[in-house]
């Protein structure tokens, strides 16, 4: 039986304890703090977020490196990488220079665009991770792996590369030039 999550489990050890089984990661102090860190974050940024996205993005975390909170401020340079007809406002970035190679996603179809803070905002900052990408454009030359818990077919995304989510990105970002 899977025990039921919340965005307040990094209140407590049991509910720490929760995450880091359904994670499935080392519980060691640095994952464990990067969790705790993202819950916080999440509860008090996104109090919205659902119990099962939160821990697909952490899913997709190298929880091994660190995971903070960061205030961007205007005239830092963002950038997202988005494709053919999608929102430029979503959740993840990254900032300026961050190749799309290493973002976690895979990079078919995808340009980069520019942005930056109107305003002084909170991101999530971490590391991506490599990931089944079930959700962007596939090439036809692109070798494709099945996603057991899509139930879907996906490829396979290398990681590595820093990312922010941004909460309510389309309230305090505008989009620049590159």
């Amino acid at each position: 039986m899977t025990p039921s999550l919340s965005l307040k489990d990094w209140m407590s050890t049991v509910g720490l304890d929760k995450w880091m089984a359904q994670l499935a990661v080392t519980d060691a102090p640095r994952p464990r703090a990067n969790v705790l860190a993202a819950l916080k974050f999440f509860d008090a940024r996104m109090p919205t977020l659902a119990p099962p996205l939160a821990l697909s993005f952490l899913q997709a975390m190298d929880l091994s490196r660190i995971v903070r909170e960061v205030l961007l401020h205007p005239g830092d340079g963002l950038i997202a990488f988005r494709s053919g007809s999608e929102s430029p406002f979503k959740l993840f970035y990254a900032r300026r220079g961050a190749s799309k190679h290493s973002s976690g996603i895979n990079p078919f179809g995808r340009t980069a665009v520019g942005f930056r803070p109107r305003i002084p905002c909170w991101a999530l900052e971490s590391y991506t991770t490599g990931a089944k990408d079930v959700w962007s454009l596939v090439s036809s030359d692109q070798t494709l792996v099945i996603a057991p818990r899509a139930a879907s077919w996906s490829v396979m995304a290398i990681g590595g590369g820093l990312q922010l989510i941004i909460p309510n990105a389309h309230n305090v970002l505008e989009v620049t030039s590159v």
